[in-house]
């Protein structure tokens, strides 16, 4: 059963319209949640200098986002691990919109960024990178994800994860108490 199992999927990856959804289909179902890193890593200045640009041309810098936790996620249409982890990235948007600044970074146009978003019934903010990217936030691969906490990055991911998790929640739950606590103490 296993040898037969196998050569179906063998088949699938030799045809060309089923490759996409059948990569999308293994990946989002051997996914696990991001690591916390293992060493801090602090951002400098300049590299919230990062201008993005919205679909409807309005710019913005990342400095702008700084008030509050910051997931960057990097994704495309195209690519089937971007796909996979696409719902659980959604999910943790409706969960926290009000309390992440939640950016996804495209090089795509936005005309096939918003049909592929009506499509699956997504609504989180996209963006493109208007200059430069500075090196730190410079993506080898796509997907890949970043959650930053005013001047460090807490979590960061290439490759497709499981972001609704509980354990990713508990991360985003301390992070927003935090900077409850920190805007309490400041009067803000």
């Amino acid at each position: 059963m296993f040898d037969f199992i196998l050569l179906i999927l063998i088949i699938a990856m030799l045809i060309p319209s089923a490759r996409k959804n059948l990569s999308t289909f293994v990946v989002r179902n051997t996914m696990l949640p991001p690591q916390e890193n293992s060493k801090t890593v602090i951002l400098k200045e300049n590299d919230f200098a990062v201008i993005l640009k919205d679909k409807n041309g309005k710019q913005k810098s990342l400095n702008e986002f700084n008030e509050k936790p910051i997931l960057i996620n990097f994704w495309a249409t195209w690519c089937p691990p971007c796909i996979a982890e696409l719902p659980s990235l959604q999910k943790l948007y409706d969960k926290y919109k009000e309390s992440v600044n939640f950016i996804f970074i495209v090089n795509e146009h936005f005309e096939v960024i918003d049909n592929y978003l009506q499509k699956k019934n997504y609504d989180f903010p996209c963006f493109t990178i208007n200059g430069d990217v500075p090196d730190i936030f410079e993506p080898a691969i796509i997907p890949t994800t970043y959650l930053l906490y005013h001047e460090r990055i807490i979590l960061y991911k290439t490759g497709a994860a499981r972001w609704d998790s509980g354990k990713v929640m508990r991360i985003i739950d301390e992070l927003i108490e935090k900077n409850m606590e920190s805007q309490f103490d400041y009067g803000v």
